[in-house]
């Protein structure tokens, strides 16, 4: 175990790397079952582990985490709202956008949902973010997390049922939204092409 928590940067690492470790024993298979009920390493899903709680260096980050769990993906909705501090209530469904199939993954960690976007839509607005020097994340911008957010709310017609909307179902500041990217937010509507975006843009850019 110490040799494989010196060969890990973070607290995620693959089947690769655990039989690469593990390849000086006649039954690897066996230690990694071993491992496993020890709870010294956790599987998050087949091929995919994390260190358990006595061999971690620091929490888990579950954004890094759902970008390897399924993808090509990146996080967003309300889970990168709540990230950026946009919205209020915390989230414990990790939410990501893909362009593979809809999935749903319960974990020991959590709960990772993935909702399909096509490829158009998925390349405008993504941001790499650092968790350190040696471990990144794929999310969307606020502006783009806000449009996958309300992508679907196709009840909302105009500014005012937008604005409505954004302060009292979402429980946005208005300095918050006056904060957001507008020229993002127009090459995301532009990508989008939907409705509901075009009306995010339009009520974004008139102010709340």
């Amino acid at each position: 175990m110490r040799e494989l928590r010196k060969a890990c940067v973070g607290e995620v690492f693959d089947y690769g790397i655990l039989m690469s470790m593990l390849s000086y024993l006649k039954a690897p298979h066996r230690k990694i079952t071993e491992l496993l009920k020890s709870g010294d390493i956790v599987r998050i899903k087949k091929g995919l582990y994390i260190f358990g709680e006595d061999y971690r260096h620091s929490p888990v980050h579950l954004g890094q985490l759902a970008n390897l769990i399924y993808g090509p993906s990146y996080v967003s909705q309300e889970y990168a709202l709540y990230w950026y501090g946009l919205i209020p209530e915390r989230v414990d469904l990790v939410m990501s956008m893909t362009t593979g199939r809809k999935k749903l993954f319960q974990t020991p960690v959590g709960v990772f949902q993935y909702t399909y976007i096509n490829v158009e839509r998925f390349t405008v607005g993504i941001d790499w973010q650092s968790i350190d020097d040696q471990q990144h994340f794929l999310i969307a911008s606020p502006e783009k997390a806000l449009a996958d957010t309300v992508a679907d709310q196709n009840q909302l017609q105009n500014t005012d049922d937008m604005r409505e909307h954004l302060s009292e179902n979402l429980r946005i500041e208005d300095d918050m939204i006056l904060d957001l990217n507008l020229d993002r937010m127009q090459k995301i509507q532009l990508a989008y092409r939907k409705p509901v975006v075009t009306l995010l843009f339009r009520t974004l850019k008139e102010g709340i």
